[in-house]
């Protein structure tokens, strides 16, 4: 993998700093392109990165023994790296399959609707044309890839502070835990990711509405692949399946630029089937000295322990943890729905107060407003938003063609 971002210098050096104490990384002659961080206790070696990369390659040398009595553990190899056995010594491998993951081959397409029309419907391809066409009739909608030296760090702070708070808001409504929310690592991503913009070693793309983001995406490249890392988008803005548009305009800015891959990445996600048109798996590598009993102790029980957990994976265990760790945090959410009143005879006009519908009090109307939006075809441009008074929580919203009236009910989930 040529110029791998997460063994560039900017990777490593900030990971360290934040899961290593700044530690030096240890090298090895006997394997390529990839660094190591020592356990405390055992001659045990864990990557540079862990399981915050999105995929590694490496090259075994031969007549090179700085491996005796030692034991390295690699994570998320993708299946598609050409890595052979080693075939030197007494070094020996351990695979054990992990996560699956799935990417678009991009390589014989010159244009973004080649690609569709290969791998989607007629049927789907009206779909897709259809939420975008919505979209931007909807909406003042923007699209902006940040890459290279296009993005000041005010506008990166902007956006971020935006991504984060689209992640509480998103992983909230799931009602489960989001690892990358943790102050640790979060503070760990912030910092990484706009060096790594500045070096071409990541990307983020954000869709606006007007200035405001409703959809970014954070992804890592090296010289002919993005790899999709982390993608959040408003969830008001559901029924435009915003998601789909993302992946879109990721896919177009690939093939425009010369990217032959994109890789969705780990995670056996419905959306990854259908826009990726390659399968593939990742595997956790384990090189261990065969000839000390300790280190093949040490391999061995680690190769268990991982071809455990995924067994526990596979059954879904995983998602009901992430379920747990919401609950035990004490987070609530609670279900908004409304009922759509009969709108015949009108209303009177001392009966509406018109609203600021962006203000934070109002938040939980964005989504009908949105959904009225999308039905109609109307512009956020034309609509008005009133409170009918003296009903209590009764709206009403008003666009160039239409209107509709909703009762608010608020039920604790």
């Amino acid at each position: 993998m040529k110029n791998n971002p997460f063994t560039s210098k900017i990777f490593t050096t900030i990971w360290s700093k934040h899961f290593n104490n700044s530690n030096p990384e240890k090298i090895f002659n006997f394997i390529e392109n990839l660094s190591f961080v020592k356990n405390k206790y055992l001659p045990f070696y864990i990557n540079i990165g862990k399981n915050l990369t999105n995929g590694l390659s490496y090259t075994i040398k031969k007549n090179e023994a700085d491996y005796k009595n030692k034991v390295f553990f690699i994570y998320d190899v993708p299946s598609l790296v050409n890595i052979t056995k080693p075939d030197t010594g007494t070094l020996k491998l351990i695979t054990i399959r992990q996560y699956k993951g799935y990417l678009a081959n991009l390589e014989n397409y010159t244009n973004l609707q080649d690609y569709i029309s290969d791998n989607f419907s007629s049927r789907s391809r009206k779909v897709f044309k259809k939420h975008l066409v919505k979209l931007e009739t909807c909406f003042n909608i923007k699209y902006k890839m940040y890459y290279g030296d296009n993005i000041t760090k005010d506008e990166y702070d902007f956006i971020f502070k935006n991504f984060n708070r689209l992640l509480k808001k998103r992983f909230s409504e799931k009602r489960i835990n989001n690892h990358y929310l943790s102050d640790k690592k979060w503070n760990y991503l912030e910092a990484l990711v706009f060096p790594m913009i500045l070096d071409k070693k990541a990307s983020i793309f954000v869709i606006y509405d007007k200035d405001t983001p409703i959809n970014i995406s954070v992804n890592y490249l090296s010289s002919n692949i993005v790899f999709g890392a982390l993608t959040v988008f408003d969830t008001d803005y559901s029924k435009f399946n915003i998601g789909f548009i993302d992946i879109m305009k990721h896919l177009e800015w690939c093939i425009e630029n010369k990217f032959l891959i994109f890789d969705f990445s780990k995670g056996d996600f419905e959306y990854k089937k259908r826009w990726g048109n390659t399968f593939y798996h990742f595997d956790y590598h384990l090189l261990y000295d065969s000839s000390s009993i300790l280190a093949k102790l040490i391999a061995n029980s680690l190769g268990q322990y991982f071809k455990i957990k995924q067994l526990l994976r596979d059954k879904n265990i995983h998602t009901r943890f992430h379920e747990f760790i919401f609950l035990l945090k004490g987070k609530k959410t609670k279900a908004n729905t409304f009922n759509v009143l009969n709108c015949d005879g009108g209303i009177a006009e001392n009966e509406l107060e018109r609203l600021d519908y962006n203000q934070e009090k109002y938040v939980f109307l964005k989504r009908r407003i949105y959904e009225f939006l999308y039905k109609h075809s109307e512009s956020i441009n034309d609509i008005e938003v009133y409170a009918v008074t003296p009903s209590q929580k009764t709206y009403f919203i008003k666009g160039k063609k239409n209107s509709i009236k909703l009762k608010f009910c608020e039920k604790p989930k």
